[in-house]
């Protein structure tokens, strides 16, 4: 557009936006007056006079093409110009900033480097650094974690581990001494991986008339890259359960293309899979393993390279994660003797290692059979009858009991365990079950990921197999559904398992639940309804199995089916994975990279996992030479509760350990450990392409204009255009616009052929 424009009109358009029109010959109105007649009697020989012979059409087409001529000539004598505000030679100053980061070795600017590419426009006799060197006093930076001053652009050496482009900013007006600052010109890819707030420093940098004019540096058309972008993995895991990781792919300059997905171990191969992606966007994929043994492990997820990669730097992440091989403890209360207790018992007590499942089985009124269980005083009256005692479990089942069994207390204490101890509770159909047992009306209710009906009679519970159990969506790749470590088996698996029976129809999913698997009926096909189903409660989850007769897929199937055990056994520890302990300390991320500032945080509870806030809490942190670091914790007040926390910047790559002791008047409270991961790799390669979105708005946000490396030179006049106090107004001039010689042959010719054509010539 602004070489259209500056081809015809001598100026960019740029001149024109910013410039009021005017005339430098303006003469007075009478002059005015009296040529405007004189052409008028002009027109009148020459075309209206009486005798005239032409039509009327010719006649006026004749004058319009003189009129227009005659008047061109007068305006051109008047000497139009557009004065435009002109910034004075040397009264004002322009920051560079020039991003010195490592993703600015990526070659896509025709084959150089970005770094190469921004030192070719920025060198010391480079047409752009002259032009601007004459209007102004030039300071150039480069920044990555840092900024610094540069005598010349060769001292560009792209090694920076990220890219702080909000104290770039800051750091430009700040050491910009001297002259005012009139702009600040950006060279960069657009990364910007910090957390500071970029939102408010524009907004600054605008309330002080400062714009910023980005240059866009990179080809995005040309950029190919399979990138890495995240992995989701739980962040601790009982040893012998599967570890089910979701991996963010990104795929930019690729069609539909196949991935290789490989994961490993402390560096140890672990698994290879293939997943078909569509090209050009993001898209998740899903990978299981096995860890080998307990322990804090790294565990590395790479996408093998595709031919043509940019870069290869952003396609492996790292992530760390805790093998335990501790022994939760699942609390399991049934109210009448049936199959489904007894089955789920022996499938746990046959597979099961780690899991310690105790159980109260009501068996007459007042009477209850203990498994389990620690000492004679445990559960003697069915259930905990304090949270602190029911707090010590990590799991909690409620089988076909109904509601009345608890007190108000015990109620409100189960509905606590999962939303403040962070506790799983998992609700398992029966006849005294959910609405049968009458829990539409108790904090039950509240927690359950369904919803229960308060208008609901006596059940009786139903004797035929009328469902067939059958993956959702979510529930092919849920970790209680994995049935073989290959899904498309386990699927097959699914599809073989015997009928089962719903005692009560319950379809209401509440909003925020995950339906994992649902119950298809045999006769009537299109009735659907949640069969597994579960929810975020609070600190905890909450599931609810709505079938009350699974032990069907232990007896109807052959003895080496081994499918109940597993989705037993899968589903209790699913249920405790994520059960907070009393005492706890963790670091704010589980993999950091080289000079990130680690946030250390610590939790301290009672038995009621109420915040200790007077305890004197201290980690240990040992490196991974062995050098240790005693780090004094300190209370912090949040909205959503109290922690003990502190931070520190680690000075080595490689595992952290970390050893919290909290103690109260002397006296010890408890203990915790963690790990985390300091690793050499760097988000500067992530998402690498250049951010033109980013560069767009810190423009526009300050009220500059973004440019493309390429018309870098075209911001000069943008630059020398802009209106403050180091500015005065100039006038350029309008009338030798190639337009207006076009002008004025045009109409020339035009008239000459019309007369010609007429016989007048």
């Amino acid at each position: 557009m602004d070489q259209f424009v500056q081809f015809f009109f001598k100026h960019k358009w740029s001149t024109f936006a910013k410039g009021q029109l005017g005339f430098a010959n303006r003469p007075s109105w009478l002059v005015i007056l009296l040529i405007a007649l004189a052409l008028g009697a002009l027109i009148y020989f020459l075309y209206l006079r009486p005798g005239y012979r032409l039509n009327h059409q010719s006649r006026w087409g004749l004058i319009t093409l003189r009129a227009g001529l005659l008047a061109l000539l007068t305006i051109m004598l008047m000497r139009p110009v557009v004065v435009v505000p002109s910034v004075i030679p040397k009264s004002t100053s322009v920051a560079i900033l020039a991003d010195d980061s490592r993703s600015m070795q990526l070659s896509d600017e025709n084959g150089r480097t970005r770094a190469a590419a921004t030192q070719a426009v920025l060198a010391n006799n480079s047409s752009f650094t002259r032009n601007l060197e004459d209007k102004f006093k030039v300071g150039l930076f480069g920044f990555s974690t840092t900024t610094n001053k540069l005598a010349k652009a060769d001292e560009l050496k792209a090694e920076g581990a990220a890219t702080d482009l909000v104290g770039a900013l800051r750091d430009a007006v700040k050491e910009s001494s001297g002259a005012p600052l009139s702009a600040i010109v950006l060279f960069s890819d657009g990364g910007a991986n910090t957390t500071k707030d970029l939102t408010a420093e524009l907004r600054e940098l605008r309330a002080r008339n400062i714009p910023v004019f980005a240059v866009g540096v990179g080809n995005p058309d040309r950029f190919k890259d399979a990138e890495n972008a995240r992995v989701t993995a739980p962040r601790r895991v009982l040893v012998g359960s599967a570890v089910i990781a979701d991996v963010l792919v990104r795929l930019n300059g690729y069609g539909a293309t196949k991935i290789s997905l490989a994961v490993s171990e402390d560096g140890k191969a672990l698994k290879t899979q293939q997943f078909d992606l569509k090209g050009n966007e993001a898209q998740t994929v899903t990978i299981e393993f096995t860890p080998s043994a307990p322990g804090a492990h790294r565990y590395t997820f790479e996408v093998k390279p595709l031919e043509g990669e940019t870069t290869l730097e952003n396609n492996a992440q790292d992530t760390l994660i805790e093998i335990t091989d501790e022994h939760p403890k699942v609390l399991y209360v049934e109210g009448e003797p049936r199959w489904e207790y007894g089955f789920m018992r022996k499938a746990v007590a046959k597979n099961e290692k780690n899991l310690v499942l105790v159980s109260s089985l009501r068996s007459a009124d007042g009477k209850f059979y203990r498994q389990g269980v620690e000492s004679g005083g445990e559960l003697t009256q069915g259930f905990p009858a304090t949270s602190e005692e029911l707090f010590t479990y990590q799991g909690l089942i409620l089988g076909s009991i109904e509601a009345n069994f608890f007190s108000f207390d015990q109620l409100k204490a189960v509905e606590q365990f999962a939303a403040k101890r962070g506790g799983g509770m998992l609700a398992i159909a029966g006849s005294r079950a959910f609405d049968g047992g009458k829990f539409a009306n108790s904090p039950i209710a509240e927690m359950l990921p369904l919803t229960l009906n308060d208008q609901v009679d006596e059940i009786e519970t139903l004797v035929v197999q009328t469902f067939k159990a059958q993956l959702t969506a979510r529930g092919r790749t849920h970790a209680v559904t994995r049935l073989n470590e290959d899904r498309n088996l386990s699927a097959k698996l699914w599809d073989e398992l015997p009928l089962i029976t719903l005692p009560e129809i319950l379809t209401g999913a509440k909003p925020g639940a995950t339906v994992i698997l649902e119950a298809r009926h045999q006769s009537d096909k299109a009735r659907v309804v949640p069969l597994l189903i579960e929810q975020r409660y609070g600190r905890g989850r909450t599931m609810a199995l709505t079938a009350n007769d699974t032990w069907r897929w232990r007896m109807e199937l052959p003895s080496q089916n081994t499918s109940h055990e597993t989705f037993w056994r899968q589903l209790l520890r699913y249920l405790v994975s994520t059960t907070p302990h009393q005492f706890e300390v963790a670091a704010g991320r589980d993999v950091y990279a080289a000079g990130d500032t680690v946030l250390i945080q610590s939790e301290v509870n009672d038995k009621k996992f109420d915040a200790i806030t007077d305890a004197q809490v201290a980690t240990r942190i040992t490196k991974p030479s062995g050098a240790t670091i005693d780090l004094p914790l300190k209370i912090n007040f949040g909205e959503k509760g109290s922690d003990y926390r502190s931070e520190f910047t680690p000075d080595e790559v490689g595992l952290y350990r970390l050893e919290m002791t909290a103690k109260r008047a002397g006296a010890d409270l408890g203990a915790a450990k963690s790990s985390f991961l300091v690793t050499e790799r760097t988000r500067e390669f992530h998402d690498a392409a250049q951010n033109v979105e980013l560069l767009k708005r810190v423009a526009a946000e300050t009220g500059g204009k973004y440019y493309p490396l390429a018309k870098a030179d075209d911001l000069l006049d943008e630059i020398t255009l802009l209106e403050g106090k180091n500015s005065e107004r100039v006038s350029r001039d309008l009338w030798d616009m190639p337009i207006n010689f076009m002008l004025l042959v045009g109409l020339a010719s035009a008239e000459w052929f019309l007369r010609k054509r007429k016989g007048l010539a």
